[in-house]
């Protein structure tokens, strides 16, 4: 009897400080957009509307969510708990397959976490989005350009998640410089003799398209321009998941 009770009462302890370790997370609420939440300022605006439009496509075609969130401190929590935390009481991913990611940078611990939902565990495994992590974001970590590194990972895990659906999402559309972000450096046209040759290009085509049709074609290249254009405040707000389960898929990295 002695027995049952000294094992119930150890019990009873190592409940309660689990409990008091839980309520002290310090768990933000999610943005008004949802998709980013960026305390730590890592982000500019085109960077965030990139992320928030790529999202709302992807959610209209497959339910899935891949929400990108920086802190400033990680006050001496775990990013592993506090990552699975935010995945939870965000409910990131759909309700039906539980779909969703959710990419946790603490910039002042150099510490990254990616929290995987059990819908995409198939498709964005351990191994994978350890990979993605030392690959493709952690090199731009490592030169303090937070910014890049995170479009980099977010472009790659986009890109399996297109592969698991089998569709396409057109980030090319919302913004073709954070789409081909490492292409984009290595074969941008302003970078050596090419920048003479663009000029020359540009004036051409003014000069013909003014001479010879009256400037229809620079027109409509504008007006296509400004549709594809705008603002993530003439998009859905306030958008929410409906998921949240994580068997603790995913992966850590430090830099």
């Amino acid at each position: 009897m002695k027995r049952k009770l000294i094992l119930l009462l150890f019990f009873i302890i190592i409940l309660q400080n689990n409990v008091l370790y839980a309520t002290d997370l310090n768990i933000p609420e999610p943005s008004f957009y949802f998709y980013v939440y960026d305390e730590a300022n890592l982000l500019d605006k085109s960077a965030e509307d990139y992320i928030i439009k790529t999202n709302e496509e992807l959610y209209k075609k497959t339910g899935a969510q891949i929400v990108v969130a920086t802190i400033s401190s990680l006050n001496n929590e775990d990013i592993n708990l506090l990552a699975l935390e935010i995945f939870e009481k965000w409910q990131i991913g759909s309700r039906e397959y539980d779909n969703g990611l959710l990419m946790l940078i603490a910039p002042n611990e150099r510490e990254i976490r990616i929290e995987v939902g059990y819908g995409l565990e198939g498709a964005l495994p351990d191994s994978k989005v350890g990979n993605i992590i030392e690959n493709s974001i952690l090199p731009y970590f490592r030169e303090n350009n937070y910014q890049k590194g995170i479009i980099s990972g977010f472009n790659e895990i986009i890109q399996e998640v297109e592969e698991e659906y089998g569709i396409q999402v057109n980030r090319q559309d919302i913004d073709e410089d954070l789409y081909y972000i490492d292409e984009y450096e290595e074969t941008n046209v302003f970078n050596g003799p090419g920048k003479i040759f663009y000029i020359l290009g540009i004036i051409a085509f003014l000069f013909i398209d003014f001479k010879f049709f009256n400037g229809l074609l620079t027109r409509s290249i504008l007006l296509r321009s400004s549709r594809l254009g705008g603002s993530p405040s003439s998009s859905r707000r306030g958008n929410k998941g409906g998921g949240g389960r994580s068997g603790g898929g995913g992966a850590r990295g430090r830099w």
